[in-house]
């Protein structure tokens, strides 16, 4: 009975090697084939062919492998570029909308999902994305991406609060948000404020070149 036992016992461990070694041979099968897609999705997206692009990655990342997580994320960050030079910007937002759900973190997914919603037109919700990713990240390109969308609008009301939140954040990023808030107030012909802000500017960066010019010239405008 024992012996009986040992045999069923052995039988079932050769069986379950045998199966998994045939499944990690179909593993790393599908890995290659996904490998062989992605280069020829590449050279289509060098030759700027992205319908191509987009088919051949489509066909790579319904290809399942266990060995292949760092190389879907990479076809998927192209699949997603490729949508956006189609100007399926839909397409390209709802990709970056799952990136961004598994990394949260990363900002450079929300600066690229808000690049499709300002492309389709939807600055609102553009802004929307750029401050989740400010609050996700801390990252002050965000502010930046808000400060051009509200100064396009002419809003620069808005424009200037999220520059103070960049000069309040300093950093290297500071001396960028304290010029940008003088031009803002040269774009609302506020040049008494813009005099103030370029007085500052200088008395912080007295080598910057482009500060000492806007002051000279707001100093004629007051």
């Amino acid at each position: 009975m024992r012996f009986s036992m040992r045999k069923i016992i052995i039988r079932v461990a050769i069986a379950a090697v045998i199966l998994l070694a045939g499944i990690g041979v179909f593993q790393w099968h599908n890995y290659q084939q996904k490998v062989e897609y992605r280069k020829e999705a590449l050279l289509y997206f060098k030759e700027e062919d992205y319908s191509k692009t987009i088919s051949y990655l489509g066909q790579a990342l319904k290809l399942q492998s266990v060995f292949a997580g760092k190389l879907d994320l990479d076809m998927t960050c192209y699949l997603a570029e490729s949508h956006y030079q189609l100007k399926e910007y839909d397409e390209a937002e709802k990709i970056y909308d799952k990136l961004i759900n598994n990394d949260s973190k990363n900002a450079q997914y929300y600066i690229l999902k808000g690049e499709c919603l300002a492309k389709s037109g939807d600055a609102k919700a553009a802004v929307k994305v750029y401050e989740q990713g400010w609050n996700s990240t801390n990252d002050t390109d965000f502010l930046e991406k808000i400060c051009e969308i509200y100064v396009e609008q002419k809003d620069y009301d808005n424009a200037l609060k999220y520059i103070q939140k960049g000069i309040e954040q300093g950093g290297e990023s500071k001396a960028g948000f304290m010029y940008g808030k003088i031009v803002i107030y040269e774009k609302a012909q506020e040049y008494d404020r813009a005099y103030e802000a370029a007085k500052k500017y200088v008395e912080l960066y007295p080598d910057d070149e482009a500060g000492k010019k806007e002051y000279i010239f707001l100093s004629t405008r007051i």
